[in-house]
């Protein structure tokens, strides 16, 4: 698995940072006063921990942390420290396994959406009727077509546009895109954001769409499959 041999290659692959959608997330709510209440919290590819913590410690919530990766979620495992034992919990998995009677305020997806095919994309979509409660929030970010760092290297994927292999496979999103594939949910922001990305190897310069989404309760994806 490539996440895996990165994760023993170079352990904290991005520091101890957050990302750039966990400094968003946490600014949105505070701002929104949705910090007010005990929140329910899924992150979801949840690599070595660096967003969950950064999330109990800014808001007051509690944390499922899920990734396929054994050695991140290992290094997960090392990290948390009281007082954040009991606000964060974890599990090695994918995110088509999760226990359908689990229920989250809000679905947190960082850097996730891009590294998923197609197929995966369309479970994903899926997945969230399946977690947030009504009214719940999905933060979700994915590399813009206009990245400057990525986009056009490696193999074109044949029956993918803006899709690429360079030893791993990554998706880049159009804004018209991303409209489309979260149709079902009420989009409140949708915009590019500018960053720099630091990383063991060297900083990152990166352009990504940052995505949030309110779920209104009911199921139109699955419904749209069954007609």
């Amino acid at each position: 698995m490539f996440w895996d041999k990165e994760y023993e290659n170079y352990l904290r692959i991005w520091g101890d940072r957050p990302s750039e959608l966990a400094i968003i997330t946490v600014k949105y709510l505070q701002n929104h006063r949705l910090n007010e209440r005990l929140l329910s919290i899924v992150d979801i590819g949840c690599g070595y921990g660096r967003d969950c913590l950064y999330l109990v410690k800014h808001l007051n919530c509690h944390v499922f942390g899920i990734d396929m990766s054994q050695k991140a979620i290992e290094i997960l495992k090392n990290s948390i420290v009281e007082p954040y034992t009991k606000a964060i919990q974890f599990k090695c998995c994918n995110f088509m396994d999760m226990d359908e009677k689990c229920k989250f305020d809000i679905v947190f997806a960082s850097n996730l959406y891009q590294i998923i095919q197609r197929k995966q994309r369309e479970e994903f979509r899926k997945e969230i009727t399946n977690l947030l409660k009504p009214e719940g929030l999905l933060f979700l970010n994915n590399l813009s077509i206009n990245d400057p760092e990525e986009y056009g290297k490696g193999e074109p994927c044949p029956d993918e546009h803006h899709s690429f292999i360079n030893n791993k496979y990554l998706h880049f999103c159009t804004k018209e895109e991303l409209k489309e594939d979260f149709q079902f949910l009420s989009i409140k922001k949708l915009y590019e954001h500018k960053y720099d990305e630091p990383r063991v190897q060297g900083e990152h310069h990166h352009i990504s769409w940052i995505l949030i989404a309110e779920y209104g309760g009911k199921n139109p994806v699955h419904a749209q499959e069954n007609k």
